[in-house]
């Protein structure tokens, strides 16, 4: 039965029969796992069975359950049936996806191909109907495909991603289930939405490139005043899309600076004095100012000088002074007072002219008194007279010159004509100024000292209760106050010395109990002046100092650097630590109290090393106290106190973080300017390093540079630093940092010209021509070596060439006699088995002698045509064995003074016995040179040469032969004495 079927459909009908009654009922029972009675339902009298409720095939696949029926008699019969209902699927699901919506990203510019993510969806149908296939629809699917299987969305139209042109893009996905036929088919449909996530794609754009301004030279400093503002548009977004604006050029002196964030330019410092025009080329970088996209613009700016101050008087000082004339000193052209005024501008604007004002014109002169308008002298124009009139006021007026305005200050004068004898209360010249001392951190309301003024009055002179005391200047912060009728100076707080530790005061006397001097008026007082007047008292307050100041380092944290090759007492780094104490008490002292040694790539330190390896002065500067190669590629960290001198002896500690580094470790930085210059901008170039290698990097040395061929230029320099790695403080190789130095060169461009960075290379190179040196070196040497051995050898052997080994004359005599003997033993012996044992040592040899003569000395006389018995060509020594023939003797011919020598061969010839003959072979003594021949007894030749009575010696009181030889089994030995015998031995 389908899946789905309305409510009362027919599943069957159950026919039943009996054979004796009818069928009462039928009925439906559901076993222990039977279901049917949840979707069935039976006529107990038809036995019709239909459905009860909605049978869903994903929920259900088989329903059984029992059918009884019953029969009419008695007593009733019942009889069963099973039923089992297969439940057939149909496409009745539609697919679902796991989300309503979808909300995906992508990267702009993301190539074709890129995978922005899955969409699912499930159908609950089972087989073919619950297999889903997804695809997309809509006007802007045509951008992306997806895999209609998996659901995976991928980027087909790259081109259409961008974010600023469209940050997101919707379209649909349809899921379609694989139900039959096609037009029943099931679908679902989602929206997709992505959103296009931004890249560093666009370049910022000035909205105008070039900028005026014209501004006045006294433009307002603090708070700085607005020139103008630059504005770069990017249309990426976030941190790639945020431009920060820079001056490149045109603002040598820092006139001026440009906010990073707003790009408003303002005055850096005053333009006072600096008119002309400017010329500034700024920059707008994206990505926080660190980004690869820049645009550029100009800025003309024209500075105009303009009158910008007032005149400010000098004489009088107060803007409301009193003079008073002595009566008999008014006379005409009496110098009442030198008017004095000067104006900070330049030029015309800062020229002033002095002039009197009534009713408020400027006039040079009124009935009584007269200015000059260049010096401003003030005079009497007629004589005074105080009965007629003891009080007149007049208005100064300093003006400028300044165009297109000009600014005038007034200032208004009393003078008084007063009695010859009366006059202000002065300060004795003796006592001012006075010198008061204080010491720091005291309390409140702690007296210092006492002014006391004098006052003139009828001639006589006295201390006048009636004179009053005023500060006028020098009481920075209110640090003082001063008791006006006693004249006691008071402390009005606790004072620090290290703030200020001189104070000077001026203190007015005035006969005025009620004297009031406004703010204006005391902003007007020369110090000039007031230095000059007797009724002002100059009081000097020194600071005294006490230890209250702990010391300080300059810098918390250094770092630093050692060569392995270093030796003690090389320079490492300048600790500096101040004390803003005074005297004794800024005196510091330097310890080392720890030196944690780091292993090479440890975490963890191995301890304190005691004695420390370093030592420090007490001028601060740190050396090394040993030899640094046992530490090569180490760490140290050091613990540096500054300590007090003078109780309660402070202590402050810095760290000093030292690594011990290879100089093939170190990178050079070569700068076309001074080492002054680079050493003023040395901490920006540190930061710019940091920046782009993301290691810690610590500069080992800055000095003049050495080019190629050994030059030093003194215009330029040679900056020497290693990078350390921030997380394994270890060192970082010399490839790494240039690498990274390398792929940020676009970006490091503009900074080597601000620099000028000429280069950046590795410190040291390898010298290989200097190994190749040594090499070729120990060659030369060894050949040298070789050929003095190889001269010695010779030299040797040419030594060896001219020993001779001399053999006593008694010696061979005895040698010779006793050979003799045994040849005549042999001679006389008749048994052959006798004779074989004595010549057994000669068997199998050939004994061949080799004869050096001089002809001069020896000559054998043989006759002609002298041979020795051959048999075919053979030779038989005397054991009968053949050997190839040998002449026996080569004739010389000469005479006794000389002759040329020939090597001559003697050869033992067999003795034959059976011929009952005797070869017999001789030769003359050196007392007879006569002739010699050999004697055969089958030829009957006389002049023979007797072997055996010669005792087998050779050629007798012959000359020494040049050398020695072994040849064959013949030994000849080189005599000394001219006159010796050479004796040839069987060997």
């Amino acid at each position: 039965m389908m899946e789905e079927q309305p409510v009362s459909t027919i599943l069957t009908t159950l026919h039943a029969t009996d054979a004796d009654s009818t069928i009462s009922e039928y009925q439906l029972i559901d076993g222990d796992s039977d279901n049917g009675s949840e979707f069935f339902e039976i006529n107990n009298v038809t036995g019709l069975i239909r459905t009860k409720s909605r049978i869903d095939y994903e929920t259900v696949k088989l329903i059984k359950f029992n059918v009884s029926v019953t029969d009419t008699g008695v007593p009733q019969l019942t009889s069963t049936a099973q039923i089992f209902v297969n439940v057939i699927n149909i496409n009745d699901n539609s697919p679902q996806f796991n989300e309503t919506e979808y909300q995906l990203n992508v990267n702009e510019n993301a190539v074709k191909g890129t995978s922005i993510g899955f969409v699912y969806a499930h159908d609950a149908d089972e087989g073919e109907f619950g297999i889903i296939k997804y695809s997309l629809v809509g006007e802007q699917s045509q951008h992306f495909e997806i895999n209609e299987n998996t659901g995976e969305i991928f980027v087909s139209n790259a081109s259409a991603l961008d974010r600023e042109r469209q940050a997101e893009i919707m379209f649909s996905v349809v899921a379609i289930d694989h139900g039959l036929p096609i037009d029943e088919r099931r679908s679902t449909t989602t929206n997709v939405i992505v959103k296009v996530w931004d890249e560093n794609d666009e370049t910022p754009s000035f909205r105008q490139h070039s900028y005026y301004a014209s501004i006045a030279e006294n433009l307002s400093l603090n708070p700085p005043a607005t020139i103008l503002q630059v504005q770069a548009d990017d249309k990426d977004e976030d941190e790639a899309g945020t431009v920060k604006y820079t001056i490149l050029s045109g603002n040598d002196d820092n006139s001026f600076m440009l906010d990073a964030n707003s790009g408003i330019l303002y005055p850096a410092t005053s333009l006072m004095g600096r008119k002309g025009q400017y010329k500034l080329r700024v920059e707008a970088r994206d990505g926080i100012g660190s980004g690869p996209h820049t645009d550029f613009a100009e800025i003309i700016i024209d500075v105009i000088e303009v009158n910008q101050h007032r005149p400010m008087f000098i004489m009088p000082a107060l803007s409301n002074a009193t003079v008073e004339i002595q009566e008999n000193l008014a006379i005409k052209d009496y110098l009442v007072l030198t008017v004095k005024a000067e104006d900070a501008d330049n030029g015309d604007n800062g020229k002033i002219s002095y002039h009197l004002q009534v009713n408020n014109e400027n006039v040079q002169e009124t009935e009584t008194f007269e200015i000059n308008s260049i010096s401003g002298e003030l005079r009497l124009k007629r004589e005074l007279n105080k009965k007629q009139q003891s009080r007149f006021e007049i208005v100064l007026v300093a003006r400028d010159h300044g165009v297109p305005t000009n600014f005038q200050q007034l200032r208004f004068l009393t003078i008084l004509i007063v009695d010859n004898n009366e006059g202000n209360p002065e300060f004795p010249d003796g006592s001012n100024p006075y010198r008061f001392y204080v010491t720091e951190n005291g309390e409140r309301d702690e007296r210092i000292g006492k002014i006391q003024a004098i006052a003139h009055d009828s001639g006589r002179e006295k201390e006048s209760h009636a004179i009053y005391y005023y500060i006028l200047l020098g009481n920075v912060n209110g640090s003082f106050y001063i008791d006006k009728i006693t004249g006691d100076v008071f402390t009005n707080k606790s004072l620090d010395r290290e703030m200020a530790d001189m104070y000077t005061l001026y203190i007015l006397a005035s006969k005025k109990s009620d004297l009031h001097i406004s703010e204006s008026e005391i902003f007007d007082l020369s110090v000039e002046n007031l230095e000059r007047n007797s009724t002002v008292a100059k009081v000097w307050i020194q600071v005294h100092d006490i230890n209250d100041c702990a010391p300080e380092f300059e810098q918390e944290i250094y770092y630093a650097g050692v060569n392995k090759k270093s030796r003690q007492g090389e320079l490492i780094a300048i600790i500096n630590a101040t004390d803003r104490d005074f005297g004794v008490n800024a005196s510091i002292e330097y310890l080392i109290a720890a030196s944690y040694l780091y292993k090479f790539g440890a975490v963890k330190s191995t301890g304190n090393i005691v004695p420390s390896p370093f030592s420090i002065s007490q001028d601060g500067r740190l050396t090394t106290n040993t030899y640094m190669s046992e530490y090569n590629q180490d760490r140290f960290e050091l613990e540096i106190q500054a300590k007090e001198v003078q109780p309660p002896e402070r202590i402050t500690v810095a760290k000093v973080f030292i690594w011990i580094y290879e100089p093939e470790q170190l990178v050079r930085v070569i700068l076309s300017r001074p080492p002054s210059e680079v050493q003023s901008e040395r901490d920006e170039i540190l930061v710019e390093l940091t920046n782009v290698t993301k290691k810690h990097i610590i500069i080992d040395d800055i000095r003049y540079h050495v080019d190629n061929v050994g030059r030093m230029r003194m215009d330029w320099t040679d900056l020497l630093f290693h990078a350390v790695d921030i997380k394994t403080k270890t060192i970082v190789p010399i490839y790494e940092i240039l690498t990274d130095i390398d792929a940020k060169y676009d970006f490091l461009k503009d900074y080597y010209s601000g620099f000028a960075i000429e280069n950046v290379v590795p410190a040291y190179i390898p010298n290989l021509n200097s190994e190749f040196d040594i090499a070729l070196a120990a060659i030369v040497a060894l050949l040298i070596v070789l050929f003095v051995g190889a001269i010695s050898f010779i030299v040797l052997c040419c030594c060896l060439k001219n020993w001779v080994i001399s053999i006593p004359s008694e010696t061979r005599r005895k040698d010779a006699l006793i050979k003799k003997q045994i040849i005549d033993d042999l001679n006389t012996t008749e048994n052959p088995l006798w004779i074989e044992q004595k010549l057994k040592i000669y068997e199998e040899q050939e004994l061949t002698m080799k004869i050096f003569a001089e002809p001069s000395e020896f000559q054998l006389p043989i006759a002609e045509n002298s041979s020795i018995r051959q048999h075919n060509g053979i030779t038989q020594n005397l054991l009968g064995m053949e050997t190839p023939p040998t002449p026996l003797i080569d004739t010389y011919n000469g005479s006794d003074a000389g002759g040329d020598l020939d090597t001559n061969y003697a050869t033992i010839l067999n003795y034959s016995n059976n011929n009952n003959n005797n070869s017999n072979i001789s030769s003359s003594s050196s007392n007879h040179h006569n002739n010699s021949a050999l004697a055969n007894n089958s030829r009957n030749t006389n002049n023979t040469i007797n072997l055996i009575d010669a005792d087998y010696q050779t050629l007798r009181n012959t000359r020494v032969p040049p050398l020695f030889e072994f040849n064959g089994s013949t030994f000849q030995v080189q005599q000394n004495d001219q006159t010796s015998d050479y004796i040839g031995e069987l060997m």
